[in-house]
């Protein structure tokens, strides 16, 4: 997923006749991610031995949310590192390198639990399911480090020399890897338990109909996705 920063990266003048970027919006889905991955271990858990039905709910999940957290790094990678490479080498060469590294570390990390959760479909028993437990935990604080050294050294950079087009074309990235049923799960997600600023941000990246329509269905959809993930076997 990740890949080197370069000069020649296309797009990559600033847009002096737009405002700047506000990647507040980052906070919302920061926050689902760590969410998500902490919750995912007990969900796992309370599955039964040999209850493919409920390993089939619980594994789509975990791909659900590692395929969010795969589609997010990848739009940083292609739209926003070679653009902060290009205007700023010097202020933003350190910390893109730990951006990079980072993402990679984390690629392995999804791969193994991606890979674990398919052979626990496969053979819904104890051992399958405890290594799904241990990729979990393996992963979630190096996400968490991650998401931490993100917010605090390159939303800065962002918002310093990206444009408010160039940071909702970032957004618009991974809305177009959504299936369009997915997206109320989506929008759900993230609305839970949301800082009330942040999600005065997230209503004013959406037109006023769509965000009132998803912010009632969004967090209903969720809540019955939450019930049947916390459905013991």
């Amino acid at each position: 997923m990740t890949e080197s920063v370069s000069a020649s990266a296309p797009d990559t003048e600033p847009a002096t006749d737009h405002a700047p970027a506000d990647s507040r919006d980052m906070h919302a889905v920061h926050a689902m991610l760590r969410r998500e991955l902490a919750e995912l271990p007990e969900y796992v858990v309370n599955v039964g031995t040999g209850d493919g039905r409920q390993v089939e709910v619980v594994a789509e999940h975990i791909d659900f949310v590692a395929r969010i957290l795969h589609v997010h790094h990848d739009g940083e990678d292609i739209l926003v590192w070679p653009k902060l490479a290009e205007r700023a080498p010097a202020d933003t060469a350190p910390v893109l390198a730990a951006m990079q590294a980072d993402h990679a570390g984390i690629d392995r990390g999804l791969t193994a639990l991606t890979d674990a959760a398919a052979s626990w479909r496969a053979n819904p028993d104890a051992a399958h399911r405890e290594a799904v437990v241990d990729a979990l935990r393996e992963l979630a604080p190096v996400v968490d480090s991650h998401l931490a050294a993100e917010e605090a050294d390159a939303l800065v950079l962002i918002d310093t020399y990206l444009s408010a087009p160039e940071w909702a074309e970032v957004g618009m990235h991974g809305i177009a890897h959504l299936q369009p049923e997915q997206f109320p799960l989506f929008f759900g997600m993230l609305l839970h338990d949301l800082d009330p600023e942040l999600y005065r941000v997230l209503r004013a990246t959406l037109p006023p109909d769509l965000f009132a329509e998803l912010s009632v269905s969004g967090p209903q959809e969720y809540d019955r996705h939450r019930r049947r993930l916390a459905t013991a076997a």
